[in-house]
């Protein structure tokens, strides 16, 4: 009855919207004899002939383009679930008055389409004249073809009976399903970062979609709320005229790298639920020791309490960076672990030369290299993907 419970938290606050679209395919079974193979003709068990196209697919098109917008309109504020989308209860009723919209324009498309057909026919059997009788002999009526057309949509409340089966991992699953979709809405967001120092204004929708359908979702899965935290924190520092540049591009990016990889976004969403529960970070990578937590990579036996050790200046370059880095003063692209808190302090507001380098998983960490005796060394540890600009200085 607990499990009952658990479902039912959920599924009480979703309605199921179920699209139902029939798309006439514009094709019909080849036989052997519209190619004339003659008496040799291997057993359907062997072999299957496939199929002609007694239709121009380009009269269909405009079909497919119409069930894939009303797919979208799904997807922006709900999430696949049981063959249908689960849509959070709120957004139901405008989403029904969207479809109601796009179901009418694939009506109007439908009486288009069959006023047109006859002559689609014939254009199509005059492009193709040495097939003239296998597709004349395909050929199907305007009304039989009519009523392969249809785009219909239901809108159901659903909850668990008494023995729900396996409609508890089906719900579970949803938070797994609502990051994979957010993976392929990022996709978009490539082209606008790769190769360049500014970010259109344009990209910025992208931004918005996905935090509108991770927002309306977020009841769902304790994960998702702190990844749209992340992006708020990002939307607030975004300059609202004039180009977007510098570390804020660079956060941008470190972005849609989060939101470019479900996995990732799942393990940065629970890391931060669990530092704001104070239940601990969860280990999501026990064969390397390492901990998602803001965003970047961290080494889970450094950030375990600290050890009060005396290193000189130079052996504190080396125990961060490695042997070579105190006299190069450059950061290898590594995943870098966080120093002991007994000698790390905020950075001040000194500046020098900035540069750039990114670890495996593609986070990025700036520096800024001070003149002076050896140099000191101010890492800014950004975790861009968590939105934290604090920088720590290393101090000899």
């Amino acid at each position: 009855m607990q499990d009952i419970h658990r479902i039912q938290r959920i599924t009480d606050q979703i309605t199921l919207v179920v699209l139902g679209v029939n798309i006439w395919s514009g094709r019909k079974k080849l036989r052997p004899e519209d190619l004339k193979l003659g008496t040799e003709i291997p057993p359907e068990e062997l072999v299957s002939l496939g199929s002609k196209r007694i239709c121009n697919p380009e009269a269909l098109n405009a079909f497919g383009r119409i069930k894939k917008t009303g797919e979208r309109a799904c997807l922006r504020v709900g999430t696949r679930f049981l063959g249908g989308y689960a849509v959070p209860n709120c957004h139901a009723e405008s989403l029904a008055a969207m479809l109601a919209v796009i179901k009418a324009e694939f009506d109007a498309e439908i009486i288009t389409f069959l006023s047109e057909y006859d002559q689609a026919l014939e254009d199509w059997i005059s492009s193709l004249p040495a097939w003239e009788e296998p597709i004349r002999r395909a050929i199907e009526p305007a009304n039989v073809v009519g009523g392969r057309l249809r785009f219909g949509f239901q809108l159901v409340r659903i909850a668990p009976a008494d023995t729900p089966g396996t409609l508890e991992q089906e719900v579970t699953g949803l938070g797994d399903g609502i990051f994979a979709e957010v993976e392929q809405m990022a996709r978009e967001l490539d082209q606008s970062f790769e190769g360049k120092d500014k970010l259109h204004r344009r990209a910025l929708g992208t931004f918005r979609r996905i935090r509108e359908k991770l927002a309306c979702l977020s009841f769902i899965d304790h994960r998702i709320a702190p990844v749209v935290d992340t992006m708020d924190d990002w939307f607030a520092r975004v300059p609202m005229t004039g180009p977007i540049e510098g570390p804020i591009f660079n956060e941008g990016m470190g972005l849609a790298l989060l939101l470019g990889n479900a996995k990732r976004m799942a393990r940065h969403g629970a890391g931060q639920r669990a530092m704001q529960t104070g239940e601990g970070v969860p280990d999501h990578d026990a064969e390397t020791g390492l901990v998602a937590l803001d965003g970047a990579g961290v080494d889970a036996e450094t950030s375990a309490a600290p050890q009060a050790t005396e290193r000189s200046f130079d052996e504190e370059l080396d125990a961060i960076f490695g042997a070579e880095s105190a006299t190069s003063g450059a950061l290898p692209p590594a995943r870098i672990a966080l120093p002991p808190a007994s000698w790390v302090e905020p950075a001040d507001e000194e500046t020098g030369e900035e540069a750039l380098a990114v670890d495996d998983d593609g986070f990025f960490f700036s520096t800024l290299a001070i003149s002076g005796s050896r140099g000191q060394l101010i890492q800014h540890a950004l975790p861009i993907l968590a939105g934290n600009n604090e920088g720590v200085r290393v101090c000899g």
